[in-house]
């Protein structure tokens, strides 16, 4: 029985190689080429030139040579496709027992162009779209028959070798256009169950960013898709090139990986990344003990270490952790993360910055969220953050900063001395309204964020400002963004304000109500001015736009006000002229004078309220008072120009007596005018002693003038306004 199976498959095979046979020395192929062409070009539009003779061979394998070949774009004589020549073939025997056997499938110079216009539209469209219409009836109908019994054939292959091919893509779009030229590839057989070395190498161009890129890559590829196993050995992948100005260096390598359904392995998986040229950067990756299943990889060690230089800055971090990877959630997560980072500048003014870090993050790439919590160290702060992102094409950020204690100052580069100026402003003269006021205050940065979020401060310099218990609430979305509630104590007081932000309009509000505040040191850190002293309440609403610093402040709107308690003014001691002018008072001048920081006047009480339009505070209710003096005022501050137009009128209420002062009642009810202008630079004042002599004439001290001017009331020549003038001068030390 055996015997006549034999013989039979014998005489099936000797049939099978006589009909084949026959099919190579009848059949012309050549002959068919016509017919190809027509359909292709009745199928699918597009033009098919085969230039030479097809050859065919039919055993042991059934072998097509394919010449010179071109396909054109859809409807165009435009060539989209060339080929030099290629070869596939299928062999016989195999087909026998129900497997496919092909040999090496290889094609030599390939050439592709793919271009997407401007309108997103390429000319693969009517290769890669949906069904023509009329065409989905077919399909229809056949997805309705009942599947075919019987199951799918084994599929293997001998190999691929694609030799010196090129692949262009123009994007009209994106005005770019990328060559992938030298195209080499060779594996070996490939197989539901196989293990094949490939040995692979290109060159890529791009003219947007100008680079050009070589490829290679070699190692041996274990594939069996039964077990849905792969594995690689001997992995070397390699990347070089200039991008950008920049030359590029990129090396992947993994000794062995083996990966299935159940079971993963790994010795190592290291890369390493160098740019250098303009900038210079090196960043290495390295996994370690790699183990799980096809489903989820976990790595006992995961280090990553940055190096960046550029000029003299230099930034250094390295990071560890285990690695977990979920490929259905498409997840990573970083469980135990620490490391440091170090900065190193000359910008700043301790020159280097070292960062001890600690955490955990999760990227879940299927619910597009991140989660993160890292607490750092450096200096003498310490800082706790909590990060969540939603959605990544337009992420929603929520965050939660809590730090101890940090002094910004530190940080920031060190203020650039003032050039010098050929010549001082003269007293009351302004300064120029745009003087490094043209800086641009661009909102755009805000417009894409998403976010809320609360930042906590134990304690906090800035520019010299100091504050402890702050608290900020941020909120971002649609191009505005809110700070609310901005809460802190500072200066033995507290403040209670918030802000809003307007990217569209570049429009910024703010407000503050600042209750129990020591008014001289807040100024002194704030200002750099030492001009008033006291405690009390400061509040604040203002609203401006524009496109700098000088625009915003010169449209500057709103309201403030102040009332404190228990204070001075600084810079001028109008008891102290009181008392000068007693001992060397004449009539009819005045006189101005820089102010004196290491002068002031005493007040129990204070209190302003200015009205604020197009960057100019005006003020109309100053009120001051102390058991000698009392003080009211009117005149505008200039925001804009940086300049003070300020009339003060001091009456006497009092007595010197028990000041440090003889008695003065005869100056009783007398008001004195006191001038103060300028920029902020050089503030000066002037007091309008004429004024003053004659209002003592007019209230009831006619005496007692006429006793201290003696001769020169009644002379009232020359004479006289040169002698009280070189008794002012005696008094104001000129």
């Amino acid at each position: 029985m055996m015997r006549k199976l034999l013989i039979g498959f014998a005489v099936l095979v000797v049939l099978v190689v006589v009909a084949l046979a026959a099919l190579l020395l009848l059949v012309d192929v050549d002959h068919y080429k016509p017919q190809i062409e027509q359909a292709v070009l009745d199928k699918m539009g597009r033009t098919l030139k085969i230039d030479g003779k097809l050859s065919l061979s039919v055993f042991p394998n059934i072998a097509v040579a394919l010449p010179h070949t071109t396909l054109s774009e859809h409807g165009s004589d435009r060539q989209f496709l060339s080929l030099d020549r290629a070869r596939v073939s299928l062999a016989v025997l195999p087909l026998l027992s129900g497997r496919v056997e092909a040999g090496t499938v290889a094609l030599y110079g390939l050439h592709a162009r793919v271009e997407r216009g401007a309108d997103g539209s390429s000319n693969l469209d009517d290769l890669t779209g949906a069904a023509k219409p009329g065409h989905g009836a077919g399909g229809a109908s056949d997805a309705s028959q009942p599947a075919k019994t019987g199951g799918t054939p084994a599929v293997e292959v001998g190999g691929i070798k694609l030799v010196d091919a090129e692949l262009v893509y123009a994007d009209q779009k994106a005005h770019n256009t990328v060559t992938v030229s030298k195209l080499n590839l060779k594996t070996g057989r490939l197989a539901s169950r196989s293990t094949t070395p490939i040995d692979f190498s290109a060159s890529v161009d791009a003219t947007e960013p100008q680079s050009h890129i070589d490829l290679a890559l070699k190692g041996t590829l274990a594939i069996d898709l039964d077990r849905k196993a792969y594995g690689v050995r001997g992995l070397d992948a390699h990347v070089r090139g200039h991008v950008a100005g920049d030359n590029l260096d990129v090396a992947l390598t993994a000794p062995a990986l083996q990966i299935d359904a159940e079971h993963a392995a790994g010795e190592s998986l290291k890369l390493v990344a160098a740019v250098t040229g303009a900038h210079q950067a090196r960043l290495e990756l390295a996994l370690e003990k790699l183990s799980g299943s096809l489903e989820r990889i976990t790595a006992d060690s995961m280090t990553l270490q940055i190096d960046a230089e550029q000029g003299s800055q230099k930034v250094s971090a390295h990071l560890g952790s285990p690695l977990k990877i979920e490929v259905a959630a498409q997840s990573v997560e970083l469980s135990k993360l620490a490391g440091e980072a170090n900065l190193q500048s000359p910008t700043l003014p301790q020159k280097t910055l070292k960062v001890a870090l600690d955490g955990s993050m999760r990227l879940e790439g299927k619910a597009q969220n991140v989660a993160a919590h890292i607490d750092a160290a450096f200096d003498e702060t310490k800082l706790a953050a909590r990060l969540a992102v939603q959605g990544f094409a337009g992420p929603h950020i929520g965050f939660d900063v809590d730090i101890d204690r940090i002094n910004l100052d530190r940080y920031l580069p060190a203020a650039a001395p003032a050039a010098p100026s050929a010549s001082k402003p003269a007293a009351g003269e302004a300064v120029a309204a745009g003087s490094g006021d043209d800086a641009k205050v661009d909102l755009s940065a805000i417009k894409p964020l998403n976010l809320a979020g609360d930042l906590k401060i134990g304690a906090l310099q800035f520019h010299n400002l100091k504050a402890t218990k702050l608290r900020i609430g941020v909120k971002a979305a649609g191009g505005h963004l809110q700070v609310t509630p901005l809460l802190a104590s500072l200066y033995e007081g507290a403040l209670n304000g918030g802000a809003k932000l307007d990217a569209d309009a570049n429009r910024v509000a703010a407000n503050a109500v600042l209750e129990g505040i020591s008014i001289q040191p807040l100024l002194k850190d704030l200002m750099g001015k030492d001009i008033l002293e006291g405690h009390g309440n400061v509040k604040l609403d203002i609203t401006t736009l524009g496109p700098t610093v000088g625009a915003l402040k010169r449209a500057l709107g709103g309201t403030a006000s102040l009332a404190l308690r228990d204070g001075a003014v600084r810079g001028i001691n109008i008891a102290q002229k009181l008392r000068d002018f007693k001992s060397a008072l004449g009539g009819g001048s005045s006189q101005t004078q820089a102010a004196n920081a290491s002068d002031k006047t005493e007040f129990s009480e204070f209190s302003a309220s200015f009205d604020i339009k197009k960057g100019v505070a005006t003020n109309n209710d100053l009120l001051a008072k102390s058991p000698l003096l009392r003080l009211g005022g009117a005149g505008t501050i200039d925001i804009g120009a940086s300049t003070i137009d300020y009339t003060a009128q001091v009456s006497v209420v009092g007595t010197l007596a028990g000041q440090g002062g003889s008695d003065l009642s005869s100056l009783h009810g007398v008001t004195v005018p006191i001038h103060l202008s300028g920029p902020y630079s050089a503030l000066s004042y002037r007091l309008d002693w004429g004024s003053v002599a004659g209002q003592a004439l007019k209230n009831k001290a006619t005496d007692r003038i006429k006793e201290l001017l003696g001769n020169k009331v009644k002379q009232g020549g020359s004479s006289s306004d040169g002698n009280l003038g070189n008794a002012l001068k005696g008094l104001l030390g000129k």
